[in-house]
């Protein structure tokens, strides 16, 4: 049995996890797009024009999305005010 992942509750508009869609792995609502793809395409040091022309099924808000709840929470892991 593959283990649901439990998605954010600011992300639950954006992301989805089924088991019965790419192994139950986190990928952007309305997609078969996984969020890893979007993760790794910025570790390799990529943009996110780079991303969305590699996978055009995900907006640039979907995208956005993400990446503002990632820096939100680094910014209340180390303390920093919230971005407006």
């Amino acid at each position: 049995m593959v283990k649901q992942a439990q998605i954010p509750q600011e992300l639950e508009s954006v992301l989805v996890s089924t088991s019965d869609t790419l192994g139950g792995s986190v990928r952007f609502k309305g997609t078969r797009v996984p969020l890893r793809a979007l993760l790794d395409t910025l570790d390799e040091g990529q943009g996110l024009s780079e991303f969305l022309d590699g996978w055009p099924d995900v907006t640039s808000e979907q995208a956005m999305a993400v990446i503002r709840w990632e820096q939100n929470e680094a910014r209340k892991i180390f303390g920093l005010d919230l971005a407006s």
